[in-house]
């Protein structure tokens, strides 16, 4: 089971011809239907040309940290089924910064009028 804070490897579904896993990093707490079997998760990057996107910082990592600098894209989000599509975990970063970034993605999912209905 994927926990909150972790950095996770996954298919990648921004290739077209479905290439090598992608880091994903989990947001997602205990509250899901299937909290043992699926995780929601939002894209993990080293490209920092998406504005809005979150550095994470060195001090924010407990372990795995990589080589190059990442962000985080909190509007980038997917559910993996923890059996079938995650392959490895990269590393682990703090659960301070892992709410920061679930308030960013809550703040994209605010009241629209299709809750209104």
């Amino acid at each position: 089971m994927a926990s909150r804070g972790e950095v996770v490897w996954a298919p990648d579904p921004f290739k077209s011809a479905g290439g090598n896993p992608r880091p994903w990093f989990v947001v997602s707490a205990d509250r899901l239907p299937y909290p043992d079997e699926e995780s929601i998760v939002v894209a993990f990057t080293t490209q920092s040309h998406h504005p809005g996107s979150f550095a994470v910082p060195s001090e924010a990592w407990i372990r795995g940290e990589p080589g190059a600098q990442s962000h985080v894209l909190p509007w980038s989000v997917a559910t993996l089924k923890d059996d079938i599509h995650i392959a490895g975990v990269q590393g682990v970063i703090t659960d301070d910064f892992a709410e920061r970034v679930t308030s960013a993605l809550l703040s994209y999912l605010g009241t629209s009028t299709a809750d209104e209905n």
